[in-house]
């Protein structure tokens, strides 16, 4: 099974480096005059050594992963984990990602956590056998965990919402980690890839919603997507598959869909409970008047 999926993950990790350049000004996002902002995002990619992970616009956490803040919707603090598509080393086009993802959280309002794949000979590629899962997948989880606490302590208030987001490589990665039960978060949602491949955990009894999105322009992604998005059907688990005409990119309205459905999705338990009691108040009140 390691090897169908390992040649699929190779195909989109080439779509994806190709694509890099291309994400951040690509996104539905629209037209403005020529800025300072623009010319970086077109700029070609600096290729002279090591670059800081996290663009000069935005903080970096104790642990060298990216947080940024979208700001928050009012009485509800949601907080993203985002697994970026291949980066070749060397080269700052994860800030033409990082970017992209800052003004999607400015529109959706939510913060995020722009996470950091393991740099391998074809660059930083999130895992994609089991092998490789097995050598450095537990050390991911508890830096994007150590990452949340960082902020949560900092800020004094807990999250009401963790989803784990990823484009390409990055959807790839997270459609296996959703499957086999790995981490705790309240929903995922995979952009430009997907896989169907790997076995759902017996032990998993939380089946978090997961979120679909569709390039349907790629061909290297397009059917893989839809395949995950069957799968999880198949399998009982909460879902909502959605085809944008778009190329192998995490778009403006992909982002701004998942966003809707994941918090519809995952009421928090807090508004939940302040509902119940809101009901709760109604009945008395009606019985009074009885």
């Amino acid at each position: 099974m390691e090897r169908p999926l390992y040649l699929r993950l190779r195909i989109a990790v080439v779509s994806a480096i190709a694509a890099s350049l291309a994400v951040a000004s690509a996104a539905h996002a629209a037209p403005k005059k020529a800025t300072t902002t623009k010319s970086k995002l077109r700029r070609a990619p600096k290729t002279s050594g090591p670059l800081p992970w996290c663009a000069e616009e935005f903080e970096t956490l104790p642990n060298g992963l990216c947080h940024i803040d979208g700001g928050q919707k009012e009485g509800r603090r949601t907080l993203v984990v985002f697994l970026h598509g291949a980066i070749a080393k060397d080269v700052d086009w994860q800030w033409l990602q990082e970017r992209a993802l800052a003004r999607q959280a400015k529109q959706s309002k939510f913060e995020a956590i722009f996470a950091r794949a393991p740099l391998g000979p074809s660059g930083f590629v999130w895992p994609g056998t089991a092998s490789a899962q097995e050598t450095s997948e537990e050390e991911l989880i508890e830096g994007w965990a150590a990452a949340r606490t960082f902020l949560e302590k900092r800020s004094g208030e807990a999250y009401d919402d963790v989803f784990l987001m990823g484009f390409s490589s990055g959807a790839y990665f997270v459609s296996s980690l959703a499957l086999r039960g790995r981490g705790e978060f309240d929903g995922y949602a995979t952009f430009a890839g997907g896989s169907a491949g790997w076995q759902s955990a017996s032990n998993a009894v939380k089946k978090a919603p997961v979120y679909v999105g569709v390039c349907a322009d790629d061909r290297q992604t397009a059917s893989h997507s839809r395949a995950f998005g069957g799968a999880l059907a198949a399998r009982g688990w909460p879902n909502r598959v959605d085809e944008q005409k778009v190329g192998h990119m995490f778009s403006d309205v992909h982002v701004a869909h998942a966003l809707t459905y994941l918090r519809s999705a995952h009421p928090p338990a807090r508004l939940a409970d302040a509902a119940a009691d809101r009901r709760g108040g109604v009945t008395r009140a009606s019985s009074a008047a009885r």
